[in-house]
């Protein structure tokens, strides 16, 4: 069992692998390299107090199978796979409550998008997927309310304790320890190869080092004097204490046309919402320069950059969507009592592109992380980029990572989609309106 260790505590001074960053994507590390290497020694090494402590904290805590790019459906595929037999393989409870994703259609040109998107799922072997018409949907999902007319259904989907996954995740690292709250990492280059991992608690001599740091990922290559291709950008949530009567705790999460609000049941009588908001940087620059929907370098604290309006207009998205009038469903003032309200980064690779009809280049955000080694740096593996949604990948990508780190081949072909210089995969671009 892995071995939580005080800063002022006997810090290992050699390990075989290290991994900076305790969330969703080292811990799943960890545990796929005890299970491909048993005994390795491995150490993970969190900034923060706890384990998963960055997006993680944002997230829905869902899992989805409705992927309409291949490397991240196989991906996806793997990892809901784990879920699913999470006693056998991880000892542990984790929560799963698999009662679906269920996006809709309001009209007929959104219907015919969700159709499209069907037929792509079942072409790439997902015909568990189902399109719903109108009068199938309103018999199975009344919740879904009189004004949807299409809805794209996805029974293998729905949601779990992430902290418990992670939890079991560093458990079954046998030889693992894991050292939390540690305000900066260094990682030591000689000769063009790693040769250890500096902290304020002490060294540690390592030749492989992975880093899994989140938004923080960036500033982490730096200190081994690589620049990493990826950008961040805030990402909000917020928890009510109340569901109105209509969406019952068995619903499954639903999801709206664009700009894609969704809500799920949460703790028994609550719910838990988002939606794909248009973020950009003009409030943290000064006048005149031009403002972007992202960020190179995370500002800190996050919640300075919390819209305190992120839950009234949800809620008013969904509401107008749904029909629903003063008072009723969605528009019920009772949502906007006792909410939490929270905010963290999601990360992006930023070197995604496609070429244009003109043979230009043109980037796009990608739902693709990197799981791959950094071939510029002997033994520098990355695991980053997971654009909301490492908790949902997160035994595969561990898997991937233990594959690349012990020089193994991939399980799947697909998974080299999310090699560093990887630019472009089919169905790639965009986020829920795509997937």
């Amino acid at each position: 069992m892995a071995k939580f260790v005080s800063r002022s505590g006997q810090l290992p001074t050699t390990a075989d692998v290290v991994i900076i960053g305790g969330g969703p994507a080292g811990a799943s590390a960890a545990w796929a390299l005890e299970c491909a290497s048993p005994g390795i020694r491995t150490v993970i090494i969190e900034h923060g107090s706890q384990l998963a402590s960055g997006a993680s904290n944002a997230s829905l805590e869902n899992f989805r199978t409705c992927w309409t790019s291949l490397g991240n459906a196989r991906l996806m595929g793997r990892s809901i796979d784990v879920f699913r037999h999470a006693q056998d393989l991880l000892g542990a409870d984790i929560g799963v409550k698999e009662r679906g994703y269920l996006f809709l259609g309001f009209n007929e040109e959104q219907a015919d998008g969700l159709r499209a998107d069907v037929q792509r799922l079942h072409q790439i072997g997902l015909t568990h997927v189902e399109y719903l018409d109108a009068a199938e949907l309103q018999a199975r999902f009344p919740q879904a309310g009189p004004r949807a007319v299409a809805g794209k259904y996805d029974p293998i989907a729905g949601w779990l304790d992430s902290h418990a996954l992670l939890h079991a995740f560093v458990r079954q690292a046998a030889n693992c320890q894991v050292l939390l709250d540690v305000p900066e990492t260094r990682i030591e280059v000689e000769g063009g190869r790693v040769v250890g991992v500096w902290t304020p608690s002490g060294r540690i001599s390592t030749a492989t080092a992975i880093i899994a740091a989140g938004a923080r990922s960036r500033q982490v290559g730096r200190m081994a004097g690589v620049e990493l291709p990826v950008v961040v950008r805030p990402r909000q949530s917020f928890t009510t204490p109340w569901r109105h009567a209509d969406f019952p705790e068995h619903s499954p999460m639903l999801i709206g046309a664009a700009p894609f609000a969704h809500v799920r049941p949460e703790a028994q009588t609550g719910a838990i919402f988002g939606h794909e908001y248009n973020w950009n940087d003009k409030l943290v620059k000064a006048d005149g320069e031009p403002a972007h929907d992202y960020l190179i370098d995370p500002i800190y604290p996050v919640e300075q950059l919390k819209d305190p309006r992120f839950p009234s207009v949800t809620l008013a998205i969904l509401a107008r969507q749904f029909g629903h009038a003063d008072g009723e469903g969605f528009a019920n003032p009772r949502y906007l009592r006792g909410i939490d309200h929270r905010i963290n980064y999601y990360v992006f690779r930023d070197n995604a592109y496609y070429t244009d009809d003109q043979g230009a280049r043109r980037k796009y955000v990608s739902q693709r992380a990197i799981i791959d080694a950094w071939s510029e740096v002997g033994g520098l593996y990355l695991s980053i980029a997971h654009a909301g949604h490492g908790i949902m990948s997160s035994p595969a990508a561990g898997e991937i990572m233990a594959a690349r780190v012990l020089g193994q081949p991939l399980s799947d072909p697909a998974f080299t989609d999310f090699n560093v210089d990887a630019p472009y995969a089919d169905y790639d671009r965009g986020g829920l309106s795509k997937d």
